[in-house]
């Protein structure tokens, strides 16, 4: 089966068992001149590319499974590399996470232990660079991957947190989104696939989406939905290499987060595994950015944060509170200009009035 996306050729790869499955591996065969591959950025564009190797997090892994040894661990609050923060939270005494994680594991095989081997995805790696920094393709214009490279593996779970699968940047500055790549968890892979004790295998009319929220400057919103796995008309359509995502759509954004959904779900939720990978998003910085993050809800209230020098600035309030990622009340304040210098580096939200603002110290 082939798709023809503009000047490009997607070829999808079929097999036939009980149930025919469409897998596709992200092969694209450029057609004519004036095809520009969506891997391929311009560095003299400004564009800044994620790259989990030059992380300011100490990202260590496991050896067993490659999971970051701070997925557990409480005190770890943000995965930081370059321009972006993801958000990671834990409660280390019942072995729960969500969030983002990073992974280097390169096992796509299916395990009997998932919860153990959770940190893999189906591509068996992250995406390597080019020495310029833009995404090294193969002959086709598909993604090379290298074993050795870490990822991001991000669970979703709306019990936690209004937000639980977050991304902010760490400069004050706003962002045109370019693009990411993105792939099934090894864990939703298999579940989707043959199902397990608490999800069924997909069935016809089945979906598995994510859902990218691009959060603006003025706290308005635009999305964008990805279908990571189908099942219609008899054919279950299944992702198993790095996918490209055009995020130009969400224009200019001060944060991204994530939503997911299965339709194969209960009274708690979806039981699909709500699991997905992510490697070399990519970025703009817009040039009408200024250095603070600004917040405003439209009725006079509004909220600025300078990260240089780690002060809040209030207008048309008395009273501003700071909410640690777990919703705890870190400090409150009655002054209009206020320091959190003080507070550990992490993410926080700031309210006043009907006005909120995330910030990344």
């Amino acid at each position: 089966m082939s798709v023809q996306t503009g000047n490009f050729f997607i070829f999808n790869l079929t097999i036939k068992t009980q149930m025919r499955k469409i897998y596709t591996i992200g092969l694209a065969i450029c057609c004519g001149t004036a095809a520009i591959n969506a891997t391929e950025t311009d560095n003299s564009s400004n564009v800044i590319t994620l790259d989990l190797t030059k992380a300011a997090t100490d990202l260590r892994f496991n050896e067993e499974n490659g999971a970051w040894e701070g997925t557990y661990d409480d005190e770890e609050v943000t995965i930081d590399s370059q321009c972006f923060t993801f958000i990671h939270s834990s409660i280390s005494d019942y072995a729960t996470w969500w969030g983002f994680t990073a992974s280097n594991s390169a096992d796509n095989k299916r395990q009997e232990n998932t919860l153990t081997f959770q940190f893999s995805n189906m591509a068996a790696g992250g995406i390597a660079l080019n020495d310029d920094g833009t995404v090294r393709t193969d002959e086709y214009g598909a993604p090379e991957v290298d074993p050795a490279v870490p990822y991001l593996v991000a669970y979703y779970s709306a019990f936690m947190s209004e937000r639980p699968v977050d991304m902010v940047f760490n400069t004050g500055k706003s962002y045109d989104p370019v693009g990411m790549y993105v792939n099934l968890n090894s864990y939703s892979y298999y579940t989707v696939e043959y199902g397990d004790s608490y999800a069924r295998a997909f069935t016809n009319g089945d979906k598995f989406t994510l859902t990218v929220h691009g959060v603006a400057p003025d706290e308005t919103e635009k999305t964008l939905e990805v279908v990571l796995a189908s099942y219609t008309n008899g054919d279950l359509t299944i992702n198993r290499g790095w996918k490209y995502v055009d995020l130009s759509a969400l224009g200019t954004v001060n944060e991204l987060y994530f939503t997911m959904k299965s339709t194969d779900s209960g009274a708690y939720g979806d039981n699909t595994p709500a699991y997905f990978c992510l490697d070399k998003l990519m970025v703009k910085e817009n040039e009408s950015s200024a250095m603070a993050s600004i917040a405003s809800d439209g009725k006079g209230v509004s909220l600025t944060y300078d990260k240089a020098s780690s002060r809040v600035s209030v207008t048309g309030a008395d009273f501003a509170a700071v909410y640690d990622v777990a919703g705890k009340t870190v400090m409150t304040s009655e002054d209009r200009n206020f320091s959190i210098s003080h507070l550990s580096a992490g993410v926080y939200m700031v309210k006043a009035g009907n006005s909120s603002l995330k910030i990344a110290r």
